[in-house]
């Protein structure tokens, strides 16, 4: 779920006699509430509960043929969520009597959820203690082809119970390869080497949900605990709101009571979570200091020395390592913070690691784009284990709530002889953490390189992406480095795709909102917040600036940036429907910036 604003302590929910309900005639029977609470009470990889039938079936339609013609979705996308939502259903109560007597069947709806009665029949399933029956907080959220959200607890304010109520059509019955499923994580085990890092999930769900009409899903919030993601709807729809391929549901919170009510606890919320910069200090791979000796060079170099360019040379195409080309780079770097260079490596190697590249792919994407399923096309989301292999040196890298990408680590195995790709990756990998190439960086940037952090990365369609992060205003500028190697598509429809950017895979750079991770860009965006299911997303003032710069998967070009502090990046979520992975070699160095000898420039 998503973040909505705080709703109001004030009494929107009208009072409902238990003859007025429209729940299923078997929910509160004693055995039904004793099967429920059993199998809440065994569940994994955290207590959640589910009701395969929560309403009366022809009430439950009425609902939702209220809420698709009369209540309006607004597209919001963020680093996290791409979504249709509506707001906050509070303010269903102070609609104009005329407006309001066109949702009579998604009023009680509402109030029903937060009768007295249901609220009792939740605590006795999960033994979560008082709900609040004033202080309501639900939206309904519609997620066409293409629309997901990614892992978070949904720990905001007094959140006590999670909820999301699936209004999917019924005819067809939603087939589970088209997506949508609530996706629940454990949490790793505590790690006796790393005792402050707080709790982070595991980097692949245990337990997959599929969206099924009148299914209420529930779990009480955990903070560290209550991790779940919503997987992408990956179904050609029909085109029409509601419609067949249109994940339609209702979902919210139970909050704890409020002041004045039964139950009320003081003011007491979640404990603040770790700050972002402990999380990444404690989960992310630190930086790797270069060797003190020898002594870099200062001033810096203006060109590699002979015995540099001729390790560089094996890999890197000659024209970079030029006295004169670098001359000409160096201020275009100095000018505009960024550079790139097109055909990095040398032809021949970049001619054999586009074909061995293109072969895995394509291997990856033998019947997933565009099969058939339950008679409708569907671009399938990649097993989460595709590509997995440690034996190899290719692990998942996480934690979720943070990132997710397959990493080919070369320290990791000994690469056999026959693994020419591992072998291609290897040597790159080795020659980004070479002393010749911090020169050539210093050269480029007039930056001098201290620490360095690189990975070859892997995102795979339908599971992989970065969530934004960056430096703190008070921090340090960071270098980033990043040689693009996703094969370029031979299609002129999959090229399009890239282009477009609808399917993600994309690097972008923002402007951080103060005091947050907010990743808001594009039209219809939101700010980045936690939340259940994407239901959350009013709280988000409107924010129509885009990214300030975004970089499309490419081939074999070397991109530089200098991300300055307050500055985030992401890995926009690469979706099912892209023509393969997105892969890349790179990462963040630590800089210095060194006064520059402008007679010894000159003199270049």
């Amino acid at each position: 779920m998503t973040a909505q604003p705080e709703s109001t302590a004030v009494p929107a929910v009208t009072s409902v006699a238990d003859s007025e309900l429209s729940f299923h005639p078997t929910l509160f029977e004693p055995a039904n509430v004793e099967r429920l609470a059993q199998a809440h009470a065994e569940s994994q990889p955290y207590q959640h509960g589910l009701v395969h039938q929560l309403f009366d079936p022809a009430f439950l339609h009425k609902a939702r043929q209220e809420i698709v013609e009369q209540v309006s979705f607004r597209e919001k996308e963020t680093d996290i969520y791409k979504i249709a939502q509506t707001g906050d259903l509070t303010n269903l109560s102070g609609l104009p009597a005329d407006e309001l007597a066109l949702l009579p069947t998604l009023l009680q709806l509402r109030d029903s959820l937060y009768s007295q009665t249901f609220r009792s029949f939740l605590q006795k399933i999960t033994g979560c203690g008082p709900l609040s029956g004033i202080k309501t907080d639900m939206s309904c959220a519609d997620y066409g082809e293409g629309c997901y959200l990614l892992n978070h607890d949904d720990v905001i304010g007094t959140r006590r119970v999670s909820f999301i109520l699936y209004l999917v059509g019924d005819d067809p019955k939603w087939e589970p390869e088209w997506g949508g499923a609530l996706e629940l994580y454990p949490v790793l085990p505590k790690d006796p080497n790393n005792p402050d890092r707080p709790n982070v999930p595991a980097v692949k769900p245990t337990v997959s949900i599929p969206p099924a009409f009148n299914q209420f899903a529930f779990f009480a919030v955990q903070p560290g605990h209550s991790f779940h993601s919503v997987e992408e709807v990956v179904v050609q729809g029909d085109g029409v709101k509601g419609g067949v391929g249109a994940r339609v549901s209702l979902s919210g919170w139970f909050h704890k009571p409020i002041e004045g009510e039964e139950g009320y606890e003081g003011d007491d919320v979640f404990a603040p979570k770790s700050s972002l910069q402990q999380l990444y200090a404690t989960t992310l791979s630190p930086a790797v200091p270069y060797p003190s000796e020898p002594e870099f060079p200062i001033p810096l170099p203006l060109i590699p020395s002979s015995a540099e360019s001729s390790l560089l040379t094996a890999l890197i195409n000659p024209a970079y390592l030029s006295a004169k080309t670098i001359a000409q780079l160096r201020p275009q770097f100095i000018e505009t913070s960024q550079l790139v260079l097109s055909r990095f490596l040398r032809p021949e190697i970049a001619t054999e690691l586009e074909s061995l590249i293109r072969a895995v792919d394509n291997q990856s994407n033998a019947g997933r784009r565009s099969a058939r399923v339950g008679g409708r096309k569907t671009n399938k989301v990649t097993p989460q284990s595709e590509g997995e292999d440690p034996s190899r040196g290719w692990t998942i890298v996480g934690p979720p709530h943070i990132q997710r990408f397959l990493s080919f680590d070369p320290a990791s195995t000994h690469t056999p002889a026959s693994a020419r790709l591992e072998t291609l990756l290897s040597q790159i990998t080795e020659l980004f953490t070479s002393a010749a190439f911090r020169t050539l960086l210093a050269a480029l940037t007039a930056l001098l390189p201290t620490a360095h952090t690189c990975h070859v990365r892997r995102f795979r369609p339908g599971v992989d992406y970065t969530l934004a992060r960056g430096e703190p205003e008070d921090g340090e500028a960071k270098l980033d480095v990043g040689l693009g190697l996703t094969p370029r598509p031979r299609v002129g429809a999959d090229r399009a795709l890239w282009e477009g950017g609808d399917v993600g895979g994309w690097e972008l750079w923002l402007a951080s909102e103060e005091g947050g991770d907010e990743a808001t860009y594009g039209a219809g965006g939101g700010s980045k917040k936690d939340g259940a299911e994407a239901e959350d997303a009013d709280a988000m003032d409107e924010d129509e600036d885009g990214p300030l710069l975004a970089i499309e998967p490419g081939w074999n070009t070397l991109n530089l940036v200098l991300r300055d502090p307050g500055v985030i990046k992401f890995v926009k979520y690469l979706s099912a429907k892209a023509p393969g992975s997105r892969w890349d070699v790179g990462g963040e160095w630590e800089v210095s910036q060194i006064e520059t000898d402008d007679s010894e420039e000159e003199e270049a």
